[in-house]
């Protein structure tokens, strides 16, 4: 088994066909068990369009007759339930007066379970009982017998074998948990302290995609999406662009770019509300921030640079002190809140910045083999 890719996510391998056979094999004799010599038609509802697969092989191994029918609820957004079930197709058969076995590919929080078995009641079931292929123990918490359960995993999420993401990953017989190892790094770092420099050698060695804020919105607008549309009226009007708009684009980033092991932002987070954002956003995918690499250098040095950079680039302007001071000031006033923020989360690494480029390149790297 390999890792498998679908849309923008990563999954490794969790769970082999040959221990889901096991499984369904286990339930099917709990379930003949139970209804063998039965004189009525039991009812097997498969819920789709995630119990398809484990509705059919638990099929083919009941010996006592059966009707089935389907319907279709979903609460599952990306990777994410919103704790709500709205009903996509309702049921294909009659339940009236028979008795029920729900056929769940998976149960996590049990909302489903909690309506499936008030809609059986409704459309006059007899009884109701619920088999699922797969249960999440740690998170379910209704009050509500599940009869029949195949096998319990922890609360990751999971395709393959009737499962999907955004619809992908059904067709596979082997189960798969979504690899969290994705790395998102923040570059913290003064004017002159090397970042560009040390940003292209880190990107190259854990292959990231390098997320320059600047870079992104002038790449949005030469684009003309609906994003960078939007940042560009805004800038031609001298507004400057609000949060939600970076962050769209920074998201949209890590939705659409593929092959790479993680991600490196640059010049954001600016603000404690921009990581709260960011934080956010990466939770969607239960993921989190890896670590903040911080380049320091002296006050003394950040002027040196500055002015060294000023006189290369012709830009007089930028080599005056008064300037240079008030970049100085500027970001570590911005700066300075961000550093208590991850210091406190335990992501916060600062780098000595001071030596060649070579040296400062060592202790990146030295650190970046800690992930």
């Amino acid at each position: 088994m390999n890792k498998i890719r679908l849309h923008d996510k990563t999954f490794r391998p969790f769970i082999p066909n040959e221990q889901i056979e096991k499984a369904i094999d286990n339930v099917a004799a709990q379930l003949n068990r139970d209804y063998d010599g039965c004189s009525d038609i039991p009812v097997l509802l498969c819920v789709l369009n995630g119990s398809i697969l484990f509705t059919a092989e638990l099929m083919k191994r009941l010996t006592f007759n059966c009707e089935i029918v389907s319907m279709k609820l979903s609460s599952y957004v990306g990777t994410h339930s919103t704790g709500k079930t709205r009903e996509v197709m309702g049921l294909t058969g009659s339940v009236k007066d028979k008795r029920v076995i729900i056929v769940e590919d998976i149960v996590d929080t049990g909302q489903t379970i909690v309506d499936l078995k008030k809609i059986m009641e409704e459309k006059g079931a007899k009884e109701s009982k619920v088999c699922t292929m797969l249960l999440k123990p740690a998170v379910y918490g209704k009050n509500v017998k599940l009869d029949y359960v195949g096998m319990e995993i922890p609360n990751d999420f999971i395709v393959g074998f009737g499962l999907d993401y955004d619809e992908l990953g059904r067709n596979y017989k082997d189960i798969y948990v979504l690899d969290t190892n994705m790395n998102y790094f923040i570059l913290f770092g003064p004017p002159g302290a090397g970042k560009g420099t040390q940003a292209a050698a880190m990107v190259e060695k854990c292959n990231l995609c390098h997320i320059s804020t600047g870079d992104l919105l002038r790449g949005e607008m030469a684009k003309g999406s609906e994003l960078g549309l939007k940042a560009k009226a805004l800038i031609e009007a001298g507004e400057l662009v609000p949060d939600e708009i970076v962050e769209g684009m920074i998201e949209n980033k890590f939705k659409t770019v593929t092959g790479v092991h993680g991600f490196l932002l640059d010049g954001f987070p600016r603000t404690i509300a921009q990581a709260e954002a960011l934080d956010k956003m990466l939770d969607k995918s239960k993921e989190k921030v890896t670590a903040v690499v911080s380049l320091m250098i002296p006050d003394s040095m950040i002027k040196e640079r500055i002015k060294h950079r000023a006189s290369i680039e012709g830009r007089a302007d930028d080599a005056k002190d008064e300037t240079i001071a008030n970049r100085i000031k500027t970001y570590h006033e911005k700066t300075e809140p961000l550093v208590e923020y991850y210091k406190r989360a335990g992501k916060y690494y600062e780098i000595d910045g001071t030596g060649t480029i070579e040296e400062v390149r060592q202790r990146i790297s030295d650190l970046l083999d800690k992930f």
